[in-house]
């Protein structure tokens, strides 16, 4: 084929056939990537979330102890 010497239909057929296969897989595996970068995105955004929110609750619980030792004689 590559040589120009001439090809059947079907060696021809097949060819195209394994290109498109070709394509396709990479197709998938792209949108497959993009979907897992998506989902690492927001589980990354969400443990950040938590972590605020953790930080408040504990910058809270340290405010009222410290309140409540110095309000006791």
């Amino acid at each position: 084929m590559l040589a120009g010497a001439p090809v059947a239909a079907s060696e021809v057929t097949d060819v195209n056939f394994a290109l498109i296969a070709t394509q396709f897989n990479r197709a998938e595996r792209v949108a497959k990537l993009k979907r897992l970068q998506r989902q690492a995105t927001r589980s990354l955004m969400f443990a950040g979330l938590v972590l605020v929110a953790l930080h408040f609750l504990f910058c809270m619980a340290y405010l009222l102890v410290n309140l409540t030792q110095q309000a006791s004689p």
